[in-house]
Order: structure tokens, then sequence, then C-alpha cells
């Protein structure tokens, strides 16, 4: 099942970022900001009501919208999660009236399956690199530009 995050869910959502954020694989976010952006998520919870991932989406500008802060826990990778959670923030940023989706990613790939492109990041508005700002990597970001126009 996949639905909106909640208040409780704001720890296991900061854990997860902080063990994907300590392999370089993401930006981990703190606390604040986590609940400062909680409407931006969604949790998806197994059979058992257990939370196994989350996933953002960060509206940017006008008409283009963010996927960010992906993570499944490391255990319940291969199970589809990741799948369903994309599924659900493109969901929404349809129904919210927005044609344009990016994501900055290692793993161009995964997000391919869902027709995202690969741009250059330069083609992004600058309102975007707020974020990176914080990030261990600036200003030598590797990660990969994907955007997914509806």
């Amino acid at each position: 099942m996949i639905r909106k995050a909640r208040q409780q869910d704001v720890r296991f959502i900061h854990k997860l970022l902080a063990h994907y954020g300590g392999q370089g694989e993401l930006l981990a976010r703190p606390l604040t900001d986590l609940y400062e952006f909680l409407r931006d998520f969604v949790i998806a919870e197994d059979d058992e009501g257990q939370a196994v991932g989350a996933c953002a989406l960060h509206l940017v500008w006008e008409d283009l919208c963010e996927i960010r802060s992906l993570a499944v826990l490391p255990e319940r990778g291969g199970e589809g999660w990741g799948t369903k959670l994309v599924e659900a923030c493109c969901s929404e940023a349809v129904t919210l009236g927005f044609n344009k989706i990016f994501a900055l990613t290692y793993r161009p790939t995964f997000f391919a399956r869902f027709d995202f492109r690969q741009v250059d990041k330069q083609m992004l508005p600058n309102k975007i690199w707020a974020d990176c700002i914080n990030c261990v990597k600036f200003p030598d970001c590797d990660e990969i530009a994907m955007l997914l126009e509806l």
C-alpha cells in the first residue's frame, strides 16, 4: 500500500535517508526539513503495516516538480516498492496539473523505465540548486538529471 506520510513517519524517513546518504546515494535530510516538507512524502507499507520505503514529490516551479528522497529498506529492495512509490508520485503530479517531473539520480535506468529521459542539468531552473548547497558533493555533482514530460 502507498499512503501519504504522517508525523509518525518522520523518524523512519530520517533513518532511511541517513542510511543511503551515508553511502553517498542520496541527500540525507535533517529532521527540520522532513517536518517542513512532510506533505511531499508518500510511504510504502507492506501487508503487515510496516513502512518499507519513502519518496517525495516536491513542487518546484510553475509546471515542474521533482521526485526526490526515493528510498526503500535495503532488505526490501527488488520487491517493486520503488516502482510503486514513483508511480504514486507521478500520479499525484498529474492530479496537481504538473506536466514535467525531474529526478537527480545515480540510477538512470530505473527512471528510464517510466519514460524519463536524461537531460543536461543546466536546462533545469536555478531554483532546484537550493538543496544542492547542502550536499557534500557540491559543486561537483555527479548525479544524472532525468526528465519526464507528460
